[in-house]
């Protein structure tokens, strides 16, 4: 039996919690800049970060100095894959920000975190009815 209750699962969808929060950061942030001349819209490239955190190649994890230990989980950090969009041909002063296409992306991004808040008290629910002993 395994001693680690807090498995992998759990660790990614936290992992996943803190990419979306840094997300709606730069979203928030893009829209605060969309007048901002020469100023790139930033999103974080979602594929490279799963590929990270779900190979164990993340380097943001935290490290244990014994085996005894719980696995720690980490914020988003500088080292978050993040892309800049480029401004479109006709863009007058530079800025690469669309407002419309921010929008959506904070929309899908909102409905992406409930999602893995969903899934994570799924997942907490599972290991509470474990230990009340199935519930008696």
């Amino acid at each position: 039996m395994s001693s680690n209750i807090f498995n992998s699962t759990i660790g990614g969808l936290a992992r996943t919690l803190d990419l979306r929060l840094e997300q709606h950061a730069l979203s928030s942030s893009n829209l605060a800049n969309s007048h901002t001349p020469e100023f790139k819209a930033k999103r974080i490239d979602f594929q490279a970060a799963f590929d990270r955190v779900f190979s164990g190649n993340d380097s943001t994890s935290l490290q244990r100095s014994s085996g005894r230990h719980m696995v720690g989980f980490s914020g988003a950090t500088e080292s978050t894959p993040v892309e800049e969009i480029e401004p479109d041909a006709w863009s007058q002063d530079g800025n690469s920000v669309n407002a419309d296409v921010e929008h959506a992306v904070m929309v899908q991004n909102n409905l992406l975190y409930n999602a893995t808040v969903d899934a994570m008290s799924r997942k907490l629910a599972m290991l509470e009815y474990a230990a009340s002993d199935g519930g008696k």
